[in-house]
C-alpha cells in the first residue's frame, strides 16, 4: 500500500486504481474522486495522547486495551443504542462491535438532577480535580488508571474548545435559580473559512453560544440545543459538525469540526463529466478520512485506536445511512412515489383495514443499497447473466493469511 494519490496523498494499492488509469500514472476514485473532494485534513493530536497510542508512555499498553472505556468516561454526549456483544462472549474470535436499530445521540442538561452526581458534559463545568474524582468514582471506570485519566482530562481541558463552550453556557445562566430552566443553542457558523489549515491550538469562533429570548425551538436543524435543568437526556442532531468531537473526544481531541451539508466539491480541470450535485455527502467526507496518508500530510492517529476506531467506523456508517434515509423520506415526490398504489391496494383488498396499523410508506429507489428494489435489480441481473453464459461450474471462496509479509508490513503500531 505504497502508491500515493496525486490529488490527496492517500496511500493505496496499485490495483485499486481506476479501470481506465495506467500503471505508470495511476489515478484513484476511492479516496477523493480524482481531486473532487478536498475537506480539511485531520489535526495532529497532542503529544501526551500520541505517547499513549504508540506505547511510549508507561500506561500505553493498558490504555489501548481499554481505550473505549476512557473515551466513554471523557465524552460530552452519550449514545442510546443496542450493542450486541453476543459474539464477544463466545470467545475465540476477534472483537466485534455490532449495532442494532436506530442510532440516537443524546446530551444531558448543564446541571445534574437533584441528588445525582454529574455525568458527561456536566463534568467539564467542575474543577478538573473534582471532575476526576467523579469519573474515577463511577463503577464503570474502576479498572481504569487514574494517572492516565488525569492526563487525558487535562489534555482536553487545554485543547478541546467545547470545554469552554459548556463553561460559557453555564456562566451565562449562573444568575438563575436552580429550578429555572432555559435552552442554550450551540450554533455552527457556515460562513467560517474551513478550508484554511489551522493548528490544533487555534480558537476559531465557528460555534456560537446563544441564549434565546423566548421559545425553545432551534432555528436550524443542525443546532445542538442544551437545556439548563431538565433532569433527563435530550436527543441532539448527529449532523452537527461538532458532534464527532463531542462523542469521540480521543479521536478529535482538538475539537475539529466534521461534515456539514455545504462543503463544496473542488473544480478539477481534467474532469469531463459534470455532476448535478454541488456539495459532498457525509459518506464521501468520511471515506476521505478513512484512508491513511503520510504522517507529514495528515495525522494517522485514528488507525492506532484499536477498538475505538472500529466503533467509530460503525457509527459514522450508521449516521451516514440514516442521513441518506432521511433525505429519501423528505424527497418522496422526486422519487415519483405516486406510481405506487400500496396503501390504495391494501384498502381495496380489505375495506375494514385499520389505516393506523398500515403506517406511512416510504419508497426507496433502486440506487439505495439494500433496498427491496436494489436487491431485486441485482437478482434479475444475476439471473440474466446466468442465462446468457450458462450455469456456473465453480463456486470459489478466496482466503488470505494475515501473517503474509505484504499485510504485516502495512500495519501501523498496535
Amino acid at each position: 500500500m505504497d502508491i500515493e494519490c496525486t490529488f490527496c496523498s492517500a496511500l493505496l494499492w496499485l490495483d485499486e486504481r481506476l479501470a481506465k488509469s495506467s500503471k505508470i500514472n495511476p489515478k484513484f476514485g476511492l479516496c477523493c474522486y480524482k481531486g473532487k473532494l478536498k475537506p480539511p485534513y485531520l489535526h495532529p493530536i497532542p503529544s501526551e495522547l500520541c505517547r499513549l497510542l504508540t506505547h511510549e508512555d508507561p500506561g500505553g499498553k493498558g490504555f489501548c486495551d481499554h481505550i473505549r472505556d476512557y473515551n466513554q468516561a471523557l465524552a460530552f454526549t452519550s449514545v442510546g443504542r443496542y450493542v450486541d456483544n453476543t459474539l464477544n462472549r463466545m470467545g475465540g474470535g476477534p472483537y466485534s462491535f455490532r449495532l442494532h436499530g436506530e442510532l440516537i445521540h443524546k446530551a444531558g442538561s448543564l446541571l445534574p438532577p437533584q441528588g445525582k452526581p454529574p455525568a458527561w458534559a456536566q463534568l467539564y463545568i467542575y474543577d478538573s480535580a473534582q471532575a476526576l474524582d467523579y469519573r474515577m468514582a463511577h463503577p464503570a471506570n474502576d479498572h481504569l488508571n487514574r494517572t492516565v485519566m488525569q492526563t487525558l482530562q487535562d489534555m482536553l481541558y487545554h485543547h478541546h474548545p467545547s470545554v469552554q463552550h459548556y463553561k460559557q453556557a453555564f456562566q451565562i445562566t449562573q444568575g438563575m435559580s436552580s429550578e429555572q430552566n432555559c435552552s442554550i443553542i450551540l450554533r455552527f457558523d457556515l460562513h467560517t473559512d474551513r478550508w484554511h489549515y489551522l493548528p490544533p491550538d487555534a480558537r476559531v469562533e465557528e460555534i456560537a453560544i446563544l441564549l434565546p429570548g423566548d421559545g425553545d425551538q432551534p432555528q436550524d436543524c443542525q443546532d445542538i440545543i442544551l437545556h439548563r435543568n431538565v433532569g433527563y437526556l435530550q436527543r441532539i442532531k448527529d449532523t452537527n459538525p461538532l458532534y464527532p468531537s463531542l462523542r469521540y473526544v480521543l479521536l478529535h481531541p482538538t475539537g475539529q469540526l466534521g461534515w456539514h451539508c455545504f462543503i463544496p466539491y473542488q473544480e478539477v480541470e481534467d474532469q469531463q463529466r459534470q455532476t448535478k450535485h454541488k456539495y459532498m455527502s457525509m459518506a464521501e467526507f468520511q471515506c476521505f478520512h478513512l484512508l491513511p496518508r503520510p504522517s507529514h500530510i495528515e495525522s494517522n492517529h485514528i488507525f492506532l485506536s484499536g477498538k475505538l476506531f472500529q466503533e467509530y467506523v460503525c457509527e459514522i456508517w450508521a449516521v451516514s445511512e440514516q442521513n441518506r434515509l432521511n433525505y429519501h423520506r423528505l424527497n418522496q415526490k422526486q422519487l415519483r412515489v405516486e406510481v405506487y398504489q400500496g396503501l390504495q391496494d391494501a384498502v381495496a383488498a380489505d375495506a375494514d383495514v385499520d389505516l393506523n396499523e398500515l403506517g406511512k410508506r416510504f419508497i426507496l429507489p433502486s440506487s439505495f443499497a439494500g433496498s427491496t428494489r436494489n436487491m431485486q435489480q441485482h437478482s434479475q441481473d444475476a439471473l440474466a447473466i446466468n442465462r446468457y453464459f450458462g450455469g456456473g461450474d465453480l463456486f470459489i471462496t478466496m482466503t488470505a493469511n494475515p501473517a503474509w509479509p505484504e499485510i504485516t508490513s502495512a500495519l501501523l503500531p498496535n
